[in-house]
C-alpha cells in the first residue's frame, strides 16, 4: 500500500471517530453532518482540479514549427476541411504533400490571407493624392 492510500485511510478513520462523537453530542442528522464536513472538502478538491486543468491548458507547449496539418490549417483559417481540400486541389493555397498527408506553412497561409486585403477609404485617398502629385510634376 502506498503512502497516499495510508494517509487517506488515516483521515477516514479520524473523520469516522469525529462524526460519531459529534452526532452523539449534538442532535443533528447524518445528512447535515456530512454536508458540513464533506462540502468544504469537495469544494477544495474541485478547485484544485479546475486549477490543474486551467494550468495544463495555459502551459501546453505551443508548436512553434509553423507547420500545420489539414485539420489545424482548417481551424486556423476557420473553414471546413472540405473547403480546404478543394482549395488545395485547385492550387489556391500553397501546400506540401508527404505521402497522403498534406501540410501548410502558417506564414504562407498568413500571406494568402493578406493578399485579399481590401483597402480602406483613407488608403485609397492617400494613393489618389500621391498619384495626382506625381502626375502634376
Amino acid at each position: 500500500m502506498n503512502v497516499s492510500a495510508v494517509r487517506v485511510i488515516f483521515i477516514v478513520e479520524i473523520l469516522i471517530n469525529f462524526m460519531a462523537k459529534k452526532i452523539m453530542e449534538q442532535d443533528i442528522t447524518l445528512k447535515e453532518f456530512l454536508r458540513e464536513i464533506l462540502e468544504p472538502i469537495i469544494d477544495e478538491c474541485l478547485e484544485r482540479a479546475m486549477n490543474k486543468y486551467i494550468n495544463s491548458k495555459t502551459l501546453e507547449p505551443k508548436d512553434e514549427s509553423g507547420v500545420l496539418d489539414m485539420k489545424e490549417a482548417a481551424q486556423y483559417l476557420k473553414i471546413s476541411k472540405q473547403t480546404l481540400y478543394g482549395m488545395t486541389s485547385k492550387r489556391v493555397l500553397a501546400h506540401y504533400k508527404h505521402g497522403h498527408r498534406v501540410y501548410f506553412k502558417k506564414s504562407e497561409l498568413d500571406e494568402w490571407i493578406n493578399q485579399g486585403k481590401v483597402k480602406t477609404q483613407a488608403e485609397i485617398n492617400a494613393e489618389a493624392s500621391s498619384y495626382i502629385t506625381r502626375r502634376s510634376r
